[in-house]
């Protein structure tokens, strides 16, 4: 397998990289998945079959100078690190960090579309640890535990070389793209591109149809069994993702009061803010409350 990737973007999910893959999917010189998010390197069914499958299954052309992906579930599924280096070695790596009480929320607001949130915020928070019991838990509900991003960093800079991994923030993207992006294919090594930075990703939705929701994202017999009269894996991605996108609606954005940031900041993520900007050396005060 001659084929590898020059850089992936592991990280962290609700931070803007659904619009940092619309937007460096315009690089002529780049090739990324066809759909973001393959979890090739953190679901071992897809793993188990080899790069060979990975390329040619996710990839529509792989013949581009810059191979990519980006996928905010290899940040937090620690094994997916040392699964990655195996395959290409010490590639770049890219963290993008969120204010973690909004990206909190912002993934309490993605798992209730889908219909498979019940609980509120506060409650979620306070039974997190008691939930992640299986892969699909801690995709789902792992709202507080995603926010702790200074092991998820070490842990990359352990397996690839600090200077292999770069972490920006969310808050740049918002405030500057041009500058952001400059910074990101500096870093990977891309030639500059006049980038169209018109680009909305993911707006606030809400689901239409709550069970069909449920139904495309929790196992489940029923799907099992209509999945297997579509024998082909890349017609079934395609027929989810028609379904999940004309099922969704868009809607005003909601957020939480002052009161409950400061609360969930206190009790989930103030030691950690403190500990990163000790170790990226930035100031993060617009993340305190």
């Amino acid at each position: 397998m001659s084929k590898k990737l020059n850089f992936m973007c592991v990280g962290v999910q609700k931070a803007g990289t659904s619009t940092i893959h619309d937007i460096l999917n315009q690089h002529p010189d780049l090739s990324l998945p066809i759909y973001k998010e393959t979890h090739f390197f953190c679901e071992d069914e897809k793993f188990e079959k080899g790069l060979q499958y990975y390329f040619d299954f996710f990839f529509k052309s792989t013949d581009s100078k810059y191979l990519g992906e980006i996928d905010p579930e290899y940040s937090f599924f620690k094994d997916s690190a040392k699964k990655i280096h195996d395959a290409f070695g010490e590639i770049k790596v890219v963290f993008i960090l969120r204010n973690p009480v909004d990206r909190a929320f912002s993934h309490y607001l993605m798992t209730k579309r889908r219909g498979l949130e019940n609980l509120s915020f506060q409650r979620a928070l306070e039974d997190e640890n008691e939930r992640l019991v299986s892969d699909f838990d801690n995709t789902h509900f792992s709202y507080a535990s995603r926010g702790l991003y200074l092991d998820q960093i070490i842990n990359y800079e352990t397996v690839f070389g600090k200077d292999n991994v770069e972490v920006l923030l969310f808050d740049d993207l918002i405030q500057n793209r041009s500058v952001f992006f400059k910074k990101l294919t500096g870093f990977i090594g891309l030639d500059y591109f006049d980038y169209n930075f018109d680009v909305k990703s993911n707006p606030a939705s809400v689901s239409k149809n709550k069970k069909l929701s449920e139904f495309i994202y929790r196992p489940n017999r029923f799907k099992k069994a209509v999945g297997k009269l579509v024998p082909s894996k890349s017609i079934k991605n395609k027929i989810m993702f028609f379904i999940e996108r004309n099922n969704l609606k868009e809607t005003t954005k909601e957020d939480l009061t002052l009161d409950e940031k400061k609360r969930v900041y206190e009790t989930y993520f103030k030691k950690e803010v403190k500990a990163l900007e000790g170790k990226l050396m930035v100031d993060l005060t617009k993340w305190k409350y």
